[in-house]
C-alpha cells in the first residue's frame, strides 16, 4: 500500500492534519503552507494545506498535492531519532515544488 493512499486525495484541513497526526501510518504531518479557503458544503471558512512533510520510523517525504493528487517531491531514509535534517530538506523542496516557474517533472527528460 503506498504511503499516499493514507491521504484523501484532496487539500487538507486543519483538522484532517491533526487526524494523520493521531493515524498508525505517519509519526508525523505538518503542514509547510496553510490558505483560507470555504467549505463547499456549508460555506464555512476552512483552512486548508496542499503541502505536507510526513514522517514515519526510518523515512521523511514531501508531499505536494496537484491537479491529478498528491505527488511526493522529496523523499529521505532516517536512522535513529532524529529527523530534523530531514524534516527541512523534505521541507524546502515542498517550497520548492511550489515556487510558480520552478516546477520540475521529475519523469522529464532531456532531448
Amino acid at each position: 500500500m503506498s504511503v499516499l493512499s493514507s491521504i484523501p486525495d484532496r487539500p487538507l484541513t486543519t483538522t484532517e492534519v491533526a487526524a494523520l497526526n493521531d493515524a498508525d501510518a505517519f509519526d508525523l504531518v505538518v503542514p509547510v503552507e496553510r490558505e483560507e479557503a470555504v467549505r463547499a458544503d456549508d460555506n464555512e471558512p476552512v483552512v486548508v494545506t496542499e503541502s505536507l512533510v510526513l514522517a514515519a520510523a526510518d523515512w521523511v517525504k514531501g508531499v505536494v498535492h496537484e491537479d491529478d493528487g498528491w505527488r511526493v517531491v522529496e523523499s529521505v531514509a532516517v536512522e535513529g531519532d532524529d529527523r530534523t535534517e530531514a524534516m527541512l530538506t523534505c521541507e524546502a523542496a515542498v517550497e520548492d515544488a511550489l515556487k510558480p516557474g520552478v516546477r520540475v517533472e521529475t519523469d522529464a527528460t532531456d532531448a
